[in-house]
């Protein structure tokens, strides 16, 4: 019996790993691509509060392969925040570069330096207009972290004026247009980054507390999106380029590029504005302080299990403020959530120790009725009943852990602020040990779990340390800092159970 436990246990946690992965990766991002695609219905698509008009193409293009490639700016205007360099060009007042200092990190992708367009650039209906709006000289001033720009010419006039936070990462935008019909503001492109199970590309959040992140693959080459949209941008795992603005029509193009000799997609989002807009855009990390202050919270995805990740954030972060350091918050909750489940722990360990107990009398059991299964199964359970022995209790602690890890999991896959710590050899708690030292480490713990409390039954040992072998190999792909949590949780176990053998068995 206790050989079949350990085998379901073993089995029950792979799966669902599995299944979380599995689902996380294909249905915890919504997708928006319904089954008929603009241009062939008749019919008005709506879902959660979004419309996809089939029937009404937008008067919009971004003008790719065209002479926009040619027009390369030459002159420039940077602004130094604490955290981000920003350069605007003069001729057509955009975005061309933003270095993130912290995280050593040009935001504007090669994608678009390559195709030459960039953030907050002005698009129209036809290119003769766009041409002229953002690549002739516009005449700007720059006052500290404030940057005004103005363009009058052949009957289009256009003000932006761009004021800049202190880090530099968001930028209030005023915008000013004459004579250009239904005028748009492009957003950027896709940040280039490896999803890592969360989503990358287009992201809305609507009126209604919907965020909607279209799978661009699942997307034909221009979608409008219609509806009561708060912001809008482009979303990698850890960077965002995105616009608070109210406005009824957004626009995702799907562009193309080649990587390595093979055809990639991203996505290009851009929004209808009013001839006189003032604009909140934010290029930089999704950062929860930084998200917060322009309520962009929800941009980081936390998929499936937002319920369980999102407070659990919320704890890891408020150790992170007081501490100054995320292995130290990570040790916290580690700590608090073992002092939580320190009387489960109680109960499993006394479990444990009733069954090395009933070793014997199980075995001898299994003797008696050698040929007889269905007696064996009443008269163990008879057993059980007799000494109050619940034969899943060793593993009820484990269990019930399983959510808060996968929480956690998700927790460490989209934080940003972990690509900075650092921890004794491994330069990044957001990525895997480099040298497959920790994973070893929390093997070792598990096999010392296993020692503590040994199993009479030889092929149960050998079951617990095939299930640390295993998760030594698949935690070597998982980022340090959920190793770290790992480790943590298997010595403060190592700890709890000496303590109960010691002074409460």
């Amino acid at each position: 019996m206790e050989n079949f436990d350990w085998r379901r246990y073993l089995l029950f946690l792979a799966i669902a790993f599995g299944v979380f992965i599995a689902y996380d990766y294909f249905f915890a991002s919504k997708h928006l691509a319904g089954q008929n695609q603009p241009g062939v219905s008749n019919q008005t698509q709506t879902q959660n509060g979004v419309k996809t008009l089939q029937t009404t193409p937008v008067n919009v293009n971004l003008y790719l392969g065209t002479d926009r490639e040619r027009e390369k700016p030459k002159h420039f205007i940077t602004v130094n925040g604490t955290d981000l360099s920003v350069k605007i060009a003069l001729e057509g007042a955009k975005v061309v570069s933003a270095y993130d200092r912290r995280f050593k990190k040009e935001l504007i992708e090669p994608y678009e330096r390559a195709y030459n367009i960039y953030p907050l650039e002005v698009l129209t209906s036809d290119w003769k207009t766009t041409k002229l709006v953002n690549f002739s000289t516009y005449n700007c001033t720059k006052e500290g972290y404030k940057v005004s720009c103005s363009l009058d010419r052949d009957g289009i006039k256009v003000e932006k004026v761009f004021t800049f936070s202190k880090e530099g990462y968001i930028v209030k935008l005023d915008l000013k247009v004459e004579g250009i019909k239904d005028p748009y503001l492009y957003l950027g492109m896709t940040p280039n980054e490896k999803p890592f199970h969360t989503h990358i590309g287009p992201i809305f959040k609507l009126s209604n507390g919907e965020v909607l992140r279209p799978n661009i693959e699942d997307l034909p080459g221009v979608t409008p999106f219609h509806g009561n949209i708060v912001w809008s941008g482009e979303e990698g795992r850890y960077f965002l380029k995105a616009a608070k603005y109210n406005t009824d029509t957004a626009v995702v193009f799907k562009v193309s590029y080649i990587h390595n000799g093979v055809t990639k997609y991203v996505g290009a989002t851009a929004i209808e504005v009013k001839p006189n807009s003032q604009i909140l855009f934010l290029e930089g990390p999704k950062e929860y302080d930084l998200l917060k202050e322009v309520n962009f919270v929800d941009a980081i995805d936390f998929g499936v299990l937002k319920f369980l990740a999102y407070p659990t954030f919320l704890v890891l972060y408020f150790f992170h403020k007081i501490f100054h350091s995320w292995v130290a918050a990570i040790f916290v909750l580690t700590l608090l959530l073992k002092l939580i489940f320190f009387p489960l722990m109680i109960f499993s360990t006394r479990s444990m120790k009733k069954m090395q107990e009933l070793t014997p009398k199980l075995q001898e059991l299994q003797r008696k009725y050698a040929n007889d299964p269905q007696k064996l199964q009443q008269e163990m359970v008879k057993l059980y009943k007799e000494v109050g022995f619940n034969p899943f209790g060793g593993c009820l602690p484990i269990l019930i852990q399983i959510p808060v890890f996968f929480a956690l999991y998700k927790v460490l896959i989209v934080t940003p602020d972990l690509a900075l710590e650092r921890f004794l050899w491994i330069p990044s708690l957001a990525q895997p040990d480099p040298y497959y030292i920790l994973p070893i480490l929390m093997g070792l713990t598990m096999i010392a779990q296993s020692w503590i409390t040994p199993s009479p039954n030889p092929q149960q040992n050998k079951m617990m340390y095939i299930m640390a072998l295993v998760f030594t190999f698949l935690f070597a792909t998982f980022p340090s800092g959920l190793v770290l949590y790992w480790t943590f949780n298997n010595i403060l176990s190592i700890i709890q159970t000496w303590i109960i053998y010691k002074y409460m068995s």
